[in-house]
């Protein structure tokens, strides 16, 4: 259990390298997009989703391969990326799960917990907008760090590559 809680661990540090990202260039992004910030955010954060992507990618897919060695005798299997994501990702579920609870009678207050809301959600923000900002849209970008984290694990598991690694070529033999 204690190395799913370290390999959770971080899942998470990498959401928050990719939120922290998020956060230090929104206002950068905001002074670009003037008033059209709502129609580009899905972008935005779409953008901050690859940077997120690449970092869980590398991490779990290195993670898989040092596990599949015979001499850790840890016998893991294809779907531990998916619990590793779940368990990393769950600080931020579990603040979705009490946001609803936290009444203010204040519509300036409820505003910003709105917003707090959407930050902390920021590089899987686009998929709560693709589903219309509905309660399934936030379920559904729950379910993107997880996901990721299976498929990153599954990669390093079965040896799966996007592409080969460049080598050098031969060096030409010169008589004379």
């Amino acid at each position: 259990m204690k190395e799913y809680i370290k390999s959770g661990f971080r899942v998470f540090i990498d959401y928050i390298i990719s939120l922290v990202v998020f956060v230090v260039f929104l206002y950068m992004f905001l002074a670009i997009t003037k008033d059209n910030y709502s129609k580009w955010i899905p972008l935005y954060s779409f953008l901050n989703f690859l940077l997120l992507y690449a970092m869980l990618y590398s991490d779990l897919k290195k993670l898989a391969v040092k596990e599949k060695r015979p001499q850790y005798n840890l016998n893991p299997y294809p779907m531990k990326g998916l619990i590793i994501g779940l368990i990393g990702f769950l600080p931020l579920i579990v603040i979705q799960l009490i946001y609803p609870l936290i009444l203010l009678n204040d519509p300036v207050a409820n505003r910003i917990k709105e917003l707090a809301l959407k930050t902390l959600m920021g590089p899987v923000y686009f998929v709560v907008r693709l589903a219309g900002g509905t309660t399934i849209g936030y379920v559904a970008a729950s379910l993107v760090v997880p996901i990721v984290s299976m498929f990153a694990y599954m990669a390093g598991f079965y040896g799966f590559q996007f592409r080969k690694p460049k080598t050098r070529p031969a060096a030409k033999n010169k008589k004379g």
